[in-house]
């Protein structure tokens, strides 16, 4: 069989008549009446292959053969007779009539189908045997789609004028907010490389170096626990730069790239808002609940302190710092089940309950209705016209019901929040099909770290602050504002950036706030440090969580499966064995020891 010859099954449409060389896996068998049937399956798709038991070797050969073996057909395109087109297929009008069959070569029995989608079955099974798994209609298509959606994006940004460069993957430790990978250097014994957070300080010193206008598809390396939206390990960004920026062209730049290639993937789509909306990050936790929103649906938060403070005979509001509400208008039969589960949710999150009412033909009734009557007609009105502004739409609440959440106000939002995505779950509120991006600006320079109670940087070390070098004076550190901002997109955060620092006395006020001095500034980020004295344009950038961007525009609920070998839920490599323990011989020539583990049972 001349492999020199061998087409893909998408070829043969416009191979009718002709003789064609085939070799792909055997994806079913079947004897009708003395013909075999063969759905041979390569990367494009699959077909149905004839054999008759005219053709002596062939059939022969095809007698032998059994599903996810490799196969060899040699025969002619023809089209099917039109009562026995499969119009349930790609290409069920075709047929090969085969002329020679090849066993290439044997299949134990698969561990697993690989005909549906794969999601019923025990995912470290399917992660231990990816191989097989990528056979899978669903992942073929996911890869595919990948490499469409990535060649986009780089033919959009070069069109664009940007420039593409590729960034070492061995460097120096640097703050990004995660765990480094460290790298033990056999030459340097004692000292270590780490495996890039991101390109951040190399992308500014492009910039140093000239480099208008930068972007990457970037591998970032973070020791982080993976999650349903977080792989474990290496995730990659779209890592872009920019010199002379504006906000406004910064933005513009990403809204403009989205607009071009989300089609590409995801054509049914279309954005509820563009250009995007854009929500101070303070505004956004009063009426979210969180900093990265989704905006597909409203369910907005409700101030009602002033209404109910001191004003009821609930006794848990009156002695709240803040209470906030969120009223749900939708008709929906609510069971004391579910409204006892929403309950859970919010002592999960750290609050003491979860207070109801429901609304009935216009009136409160239920939970905490009969200590509200004091304030009963304010507090509707208030619902009455939070709705038509939240869902620009009139309403006498004749129906629905209201969670309240007394508390400080920080707590009262967050746990909301929860409550206000677990409600758009039960509601089937969020659409597949409407993309809600929204810019989240006005971060905080500074936050105080809850694991050690001490002042660090809320997002970026490297940002501007609103101000330049005097908003350092500040006397509380906590009202720094930060030229920092993220996208939203539907309830995920999938894009990071910020004007950056380009002055060395900014670099080094920004660290001395935390706590390091000059010196330390010089040894950490001494490349940085001393580039900004050597004429550095203003400079920004953002970076895009390709994988998390990705998984939501093709409506993927894991984004383990947008990987061709990804890491497992607890971070580990299932099918390869990694991480593993390293021969003693390699760590001798590293310097290196490592403690002796147990090994689990």
């Amino acid at each position: 069989m001349d492999f020199n010859k061998r087409i893909l099954t998408e070829e043969t449409p416009n191979r009718v008549g002709e003789e064609v060389v085939l070799a792909g896996w055997v994806d079913s068998i079947r004897d009708h009446g003395g013909l075999t049937f063969i759905d041979l399956r390569d990367w494009s798709g699959k077909i149905q292959i004839v054999v008759d038991p005219d053709k002596e070797d062939a059939f022969r050969v095809a007698k032998t053969l059994r599903n996810e073996y490799v196969a060899g057909i040699v025969g002619t395109v023809r089209e099917r007779a039109k009562d026995l087109v499969n119009d349930k297929v790609e290409l069920g009008h075709l047929e090969i009539v085969a002329t020679e069959v090849s066993l290439i070569n044997r299949s134990k029995p698969i561990p697993f189908p690989i005909d549906g989608d794969g999601r019923e079955i025990d995912e470290n099974v399917r992660l231990k045997y990816r191989y097989i798994d990528l056979r899978r209609d669903r992942l073929k298509r996911i890869i595919r789609q990948r490499q469409d959606f990535i060649l986009a994006i780089r033919k959009h940004l070069i069109s664009k004028k940007f420039t593409e460069v590729i960034t070492p993957l061995l460097t120096v430790t640097s703050p990004e907010g995660a765990r480094d990978f460290i790298v033990p250097s056999r030459i340097h014994k004692g000292k270590a490389f780490v495996l890039p957070q991101a390109p951040q300080q190399y992308k500014q010193l492009l910039m140093a170096g000239g480099v208008d206008k930068y972007f990457q598809i970037a591998p970032c390396a973070r020791d982080e626990d993976p999650r349903a939206d977080r792989h474990a390990g290496v995730f990659y960004q779209i890592d872009l730069e920019m010199s002379f920026p504006t906000i406004d062209k910064l933005f513009g730049t990403c809204e403009t790239l989205l607009e071009d290639v989300y089609k590409v993937v995801a054509p049914s789509k279309k954005f509820k808002e563009y250009p995007f909306p854009r929500i101070p990050y303070r505004e956004a936790l009063d009426r979210f609940g969180t900093d990265k929103p989704d905006l597909r649906y409203g369910l907005e938060l409700l101030d009602i302190t002033e209404i109910v403070k001191d004003h009821t005979e609930f006794g848990v509001f009156n002695q709240a710092e803040s209470v906030k509400a969120i009223v749900v208008p939708h008709q929906y039969e609510w069971t004391r089940k579910e409204i006892d589960s929403m309950e859970e949710l919010a002592k999960k999150e750290g609050a003491k309950g979860l207070a109801y009412i429901k609304y009935e033909n216009g009136k409160p009734t239920g939970g905490i209705s009969k200590f509200i009557s004091p304030v009963e007609d304010k507090l509707t009105d208030a619902f009455r016209k939070h709705i038509e502004k939240v869902e620009e739409t009139e309403t006498d609440l004749q129906a629905g019901i209201v969670f309240f959440v007394a508390d400080k106000p920080e707590k009262a939002n967050k746990v909301l929040g929860k409550v206000r995505i677990r409600l758009a779950e039960v509601l089937e509120l969020q659409d597949p099909n409407l993309m809600a991006f929204a810019w989240i600006q006005e971060f905080p320079f500074y936050e105080i770290n809850e694991d050690t109670g001490r002042l660090d940087f809320g997002h970026n070390p490297f940002s501007m602050p609103v101000g330049g070098v005097e908003a350092f004076d500040a006397e509380d550190p906590l009202t720094i504002i930060s030229d920092q901002y993220d996208l939203a997109f539907n309830g995920y955060e999938v894009l990071s950036g910020s004007i950056r620092n380009h002055d060395p006395e900014v670099l080094v006020r920004a660290f001395e706030r935390v706590g390091y001095d000059r010196d330390v500034v010089k040894q950490k980020f001494g490349a940085l440090y001393t580039a900004f004295q050597y004429g550095v344009p203003p400079h920004g950038g953002w970076a895009i969580g390709l994988d998390r961007l990705f998984m939501e525009l093709i409506n993927e609920p894991n984004i383990r499966d947008v990987y061709a070998f990804p890491k497992s839920s607890n971070g580990m490599d299932i099918m390869m064995g990694a991480p593993s323990v390293p021969d003693e011989e390699d760590l001798k020539v590293l310097g290196i020891t490592l403690p002796k583990v147990k090994p689990k049972n």
